[in-house]
């Protein structure tokens, strides 16, 4: 019985470690996954449908800052990243394809504030 425990011990010390040394080190991410939103201004026509099928309410329409009111007169999309569930429902209905989730997985911060994308940034 011991010899088999020692000869796993043994077995172990030298294999491969079974984790990555983060953040030196990382592991790829597949595609398909649903990191952070990507928004773009130019593709967005405020319908809104975002806002509404956001089932954490993560998304609000809001107008932008009064230097870009002439360019953008519309209201557009504020995404609170603390809020979403990452489900890639507003990308999915999106008609023109404003919203895309992205690969970054890297949100943490001690800022909530930093974690709430404006439509213009």
């Amino acid at each position: 019985m011991k010899m088999g425990v020692l000869a796993e011990v043994f077995g172990n010390m030298f294999a491969k470690p079974m984790t990555v040394r983060f953040p030196k080190e990382a592991i790829p991410i597949p595609d398909g996954y649903r990191g952070e939103h990507e928004f773009n201004i130019d593709l967005c026509i405020s319908c809104g449908l975002c806002s509404k099928i956001c089932p954490n309410r993560a998304i609000d329409m809001v107008e932008a800052p009064e230097e870009y009111r002439e360019k953008y007169p519309k209201r557009y999309p504020r995404i609170d990243l603390g809020k979403c569930c990452f489900c890639a429902l507003c990308q999915d209905i999106c008609p023109k394809g404003a919203i895309k989730m992205t690969k970054n997985v890297f949100l943490s911060t001690f800022d909530p504030k930093s974690v709430i994308k404006e439509p213009i940034k």
